[in-house]
């Protein structure tokens, strides 16, 4: 018996600092992410100037029209700087598809040092 993939969208922003070299690794990452948790990446979107979010606007749409209910991100940082306005847009964000936003590097794995201590 065939089972049907699990079909997901890559994201990401090329956030400051980050050259090609960086981004083609980072895709990279993602599919490997994605292959490794059982998912297939339908398409990858890049959001060439990091304060615009025109690539993200694409994946929501695709994500109804196609539904798509899987997202892969490598980190909370492509969503906000701001690692507690990260979580809420995640949460947002997985409302918003009916599925799961992966995040290939963990908010938890994110937090500074101040913040685990806090925890």
């Amino acid at each position: 018996m065939t089972t049907t993939p699990r079909l997901a969208y890559g994201y990401l922003r090329v956030l400051p600092g980050l050259g090609i070299d960086d981004v083609l690794r980072l895709q990279r990452d993602l599919v490997a992410f994605a292959e490794t948790h059982g998912l297939v990446l339908a398409d990858m979107f890049v959001e060439a100037q990091w304060q615009q979010l025109k690539a993200w606007h694409v994946v929501m749409v695709h994500c109804h029209a196609k539904d798509v209910r899987h997202v892969v991100m490598p980190s909370p940082e492509h969503l906000h700087q701001i690692p507690i306005l990260a979580e809420i847009m995640k949460d947002e964000v997985e409302r918003e598809i009916g599925g799961t936003l992966w995040l290939a590097k963990s908010l938890e794995a994110t937090s500074t040092p101040e913040q685990e201590a806090r925890s």
